[in-house]
C-alpha cells in the first residue's frame, strides 16, 4: 500500500509536473500577451508623442483617434485576460479530473518498471554528481582565475565610463533644464491651443448659427433664382412678340405714312384744282388766348366769344410737328408739285415777332448735303433784307463790306433778280457764310422784308437756244413783325395807293407766283390781326388770282 501510494504520489507528481508545465506554457503566453501589451503601451507613448503633435493640428480629430486607441486597448486587455482566465480555469479542472482518478493494473506495473528505472537513474545521478563536483571545483578556480583578469580589465573601462557618467550628467542636467523651458513652452502652447480650441469651438457655433441663420436666405436665393429665370424666360418670349409687334409696327407707320403722303398730294391737288391760295397756321397754343378754339383736324380756328370762325388749309400744333418736320411732312408736297410743273413759287412767313429758326430749318430742308434736292438740281442761294425806311442789306456778307447802296431789283416774266451776292450749294450747309443767321446780324433794320432766294438748275435738262438751262425760282418772304405785317397789309388788301419797293416786290410774286402762306400764331396780343389776314388772303386774293388767270 506504501508503495501504491508512492507510486500515486509519483504519478500525481509526475501529471503534476505535467500541468505545471502546461500551466508554464500558459504563463509564458500570458507574458508573451502582457509583453504585447507592453509593446502596445509603448505604442501608445509613441502614439501619444504624435498626439500632441496632431492636437495642435485637429482637436476634434485627435479626441476620435484617442477615443478609438483607448477602446482598442481596453478591448484588447479585455481579450487576452478573457482568455487568461479561460486557460487557468481549464487547465485547473483538468488538474481537479487528474487528481480524482484512480489509479489501475496497468498503471502500477508501469510504476514499478519505473521505479527500477528510478534506481538506475538515480545511481547514474550519483555518478553524475561526482563528476560534476570535479569539474565545478576545477571550473570554481578556473573562474576565479578569470574573474582577477576580468576585473582588472573592467577597473579601467569603469573609470573611463565614471568620467562618461559625470559628462553624461552634465548632459542631463542641461538637458533637463532644456526641458524644463520646452515644457513650459508646451504648457504655454497648451494654453494657446486651449484658448485656440475655444475660440474654434466659438467660431463653429457661430458657423452653424450663420448656417441655420441662411438656410431660409438659401432656399430664397433659389426660388429668386426660379423666379428670375422664369422672368428670363417670359423677357425671351417678351422681346419675340416685342420684335414681332415692331416689325408690324414699322410696316404698319410706313403703310401709314404712304397714305399720309398720298393723302397730302391728293389734298395739294384739290387745293390746286380749285384754284385757291395756300394758307396754313403754325400754332403755338400755350402763347395764345384761351378763347381761342382749334380744331386741327378740320383746319378751323375759332373765337369763343363771337364764335367768328377763321378757315385754314391746316392747323398746324407747334408742341408736335417742330419746324424740321413741317417742311418734311406738311411743306414738301407742295414744293416737290412746283418744282415738277416747273412753275416758279414762293413761301411767305408771315410772324409778329421774330422766327429765325423757321428760316434755319428751310435751309436745312433745301440745301443739306445728299438730299434728293442736291442729286437732280444745282442749287444757288441769294438772300437779302429790304426796308423802305432804311438801308436795304445783302445778308450774305460781312457787316464792314456793305456800303448803304441799295439792293438793285430787277422784274423780270414771273420772276424778280436780285443784284446781290450769290452762293452755289455743292457741299451742303458749308457751302453758306458763317453770318447767314439773319438773327446775329450786328446792324439789321427793325422793320423790312427778308427774302431767300433759290434757284434750282436741273442737272439732266436740255437747255434752251442760249445754251443756258432754265431754273426754278423759289422765293422765302419772311415778315416778322409787326409793322411789316401792317405794311403788308395796306399795300395788298386795302385800296391805299402804295408803290413802296416792298410793296411792288409782294404784288409782283403773288400775281406771278405760286404763294405759300404761312401764318406764325405765337403772339397773344396781335394774334387777330393775323387771323384777319389769313380771311383776307382766302378771298381777296383768291379772287384776284381767278381774275388773272
Amino acid at each position: 500500500m506504501i508503495e501504491c501510494e508512492r507510486e500515486i504520489k509519483t504519478i500525481k507528481f509526475r501529471d503534476l509536473n505535467k500541468s505545471r508545465f502546461e500551466l508554464y506554457k500558459k504563463k509564458s503566453k500570458q507574458a508573451k500577451y502582457l509583453k504585447q501589451v507592453r509593446d502596445l503601451t509603448q505604442n501608445l507613448n509613441s502614439k501619444d508623442g504624435a498626439r500632441a503633435d496632431l492636437i495642435k493640428k485637429n482637436k476634434s480629430a485627435l479626441a476620435t483617434l484617442q477615443a478609438e486607441l483607448d477602446q482598442n486597448l481596453i478591448l484588447k486587455r479585455q481579450e487576452s485576460q478573457e482568455l487568461y482566465n479561460n486557460k487557468l480555469i481549464f487547465w485547473e479542472n483538468e488538474l481537479q479530473i487528474m487528481e480524482n482518478v484512480e489509479p489501475d493494473h496497468e498503471i502500477t506495473e508501469e510504476i514499478s518498471q519505473l521505479k527500477k528505472t528510478l534506481q538506475e537513474l538515480n545511481i547514474n545521478w550519483a555518478n553524475l554528481q561526482k563528476q560534476n563536483l570535479e569539474r565545478q571545483v576545477n571550473h570554481e578556480s578556473q573562474l576565479r582565475k578569470d574573474f582577477i583578469a576580468f576585473k582588472e580589465a573592467k577597473l579601467k573601462s569603469m573609470e573611463n565610463l565614471t568620467n562618461k557618467h559625470r559628462e553624461l550628467l552634465d548632459q542631463i542636467a542641461t538637458l533637463q533644464s532644456e526641458s524644463e523651458k520646452l515644457h513650459k513652452e508646451i504648457m504655454d502652447i497648451d494654453r494657446q491651443a486651449e484658448y485656440s480650441e475655444q475660440n474654434i469651438s466659438e467660431i463653429n457655433e457661430n458657423i452653424k448659427q450663420l448656417e441655420l441663420a441662411n438656410n431660409p436666405l438659401i432656399s430664397k436665393s433659389l426660388q429668386n433664382s426660379q423666379d428670375l429665370e422664369h422672368l428670363q424666360n417670359q423677357m425671351e418670349n417678351l422681346k419675340e412678340m416685342a420684335s414681332k409687334q415692331e416689325k408690324f409696327y414699322n410696316d404698319t407707320y410706313n403703310t401709314v405714312e404712304k397714305e399720309l403722303l398720298r393723302s397730302r398730294r391728293l389734298e395739294n391737288s384739290i387745293i390746286e384744282q380749285k384754284g385757291t391760295m395756300r394758307c396754313y397756321a403754325y400754332v403755338m397754343e400755350q402763347n395764345l388766348p384761351e378763347n381761342l378754339l382749334f380744331d386741327y383736324e378740320n383746319g378751323v380756328i375759332t373765337q369763343g366769344l363771337s364764335e367768328h370762325v377763321y378757315k385754314f388749309n391746316r392747323v398746324i400744333p407747334h408742341l408736335k410737328v417742330s419746324e424740321d418736320k413741317f417742311f418734311t411732312q406738311e411743306y414738301s408736297v407742295y414744293h416737290d408739285m412746283c418744282l415738277n410743273q416747273k412753275k416758279n413759287f414762293n413761301l411767305i412767313s408771315l410772324s409778329t415777332t421774330p422766327h429765325g429758326s423757321l428760316r434755319e430749318s428751310l435751309i436745312k430742308f433745301l440745301a443739306e448735303k445728299d438730299t434728293i434736292y442736291q442729286k437732280q438740281y444745282v442749287i444757288t442761294l441769294q438772300f437779302v433784307f429790304l426796308s423802305d425806311d432804311e438801308f436795304s442789306q445783302d445778308m450774305l456778307l460781312d457787316y464792314s463790306h456793305n456800303d448803304k447802296d441799295s439792293i438793285k431789283l430787277k422784274f423780270e416774266k414771273h420772276s424778280i433778280s436780285l443784284d446781290s451776292k450769290l452762293v452755289i450749294i455743292e457741299n451742303g450747309l458749308e457751302d453758306l457764310p458763317l453770318n447767314f443767321s439773319c438773327d446775329e446780324h450786328p446792324n439789321l433794320p427793325h422793320s423790312g422784308m427778308g427774302i431767300i432766294k433759290v434757284q434750282f438748275f436741273p442737272r439732266d435738262s436740255k437747255s434752251d437756244g442760249n445754251n443756258d438751262p432754265v431754273p426754278v425760282d423759289f422765293y422765302f418772304i419772311e415778315l416778322n413783325n409787326l409793322k411789316s405785317i401792317e405794311q403788308f397789309d395796306k399795300s395788298i388788301f386795302k385800296k391805299e395807293s402804295c408803290e413802296t419797293p416792298i410793296a411792288l416786290v409782294l404784288k409782283k410774286l403773288i400775281s406771278d407766283t405760286k404763294s405759300f402762306f404761312l401764318l406764325n400764331l405765337n403772339d397773344s396780343k396781335n394774334v387777330n390781326k393775323l387771323l384777319t389776314i389769313s380771311e383776307q388772303v382766302q378771298t381777296q386774293l383768291c379772287k384776284r388770282k381767278k381774275k388773272l388767270t
